[in-house]
């Protein structure tokens, strides 16, 4: 068994095509010896974005703060969400993550440690974009 403070865990910055301003920290991981779901706290400062992407596994989200879009590019629209709202996320559905100007979220993510070969497809080219001011924009959350 393995108790932490969740702060002890050092935070990455994510860099998938096309992501902005995101952080994450790897709560629980294959290396901690978990061998069935791994957990996962992603930070987006404001004007944040993970793109629309999918993958062959689920997952599941729970927002801890804040508040973002969840982007649903097969329907063109974005839902809202908001502390307490939880989202599941079927294998091979499109979705991504947004923040406004004056918006920052907090949220746990929870996925298979067992995926299919791993494919993500990411919908943007784009490259990642980071900026140390998202610190002090709340998306650091030391």
């Amino acid at each position: 068994m393995q108790i932490r403070h969740s702060k002890e865990t050092p935070q990455d910055i994510v860099r998938e095509p096309g992501a902005k301003q995101v952080r994450l920290r790897r709560l629980i991981d294959t290396t901690d010896g978990a061998d069935r779901f791994v957990l996962t706290e992603f930070a987006m400062a404001e004007n944040g974005a993970s793109p629309p992407h999918y993958h062959d596994w689920e997952h599941e989200l729970y927002i801890i703060e804040g508040t973002m879009g969840v982007v649903i590019p097969g329907e063109d629209r974005t839902e809202t969400v908001v502390a307490g709202d939880v989202v599941f996320i079927p294998r091979d559905e499109p979705h991504g993550f947004v923040t406004g100007p004056t918006e920052t979220c907090r949220f746990l993510v929870v996925a298979p440690t067992e995926r299919p070969p791993v494919r993500n497809f990411f919908l943007s080219e784009e490259p990642y974009e980071f900026s140390a001011s998202a610190d002090a924009a709340g998306g650091g959350h030391q």
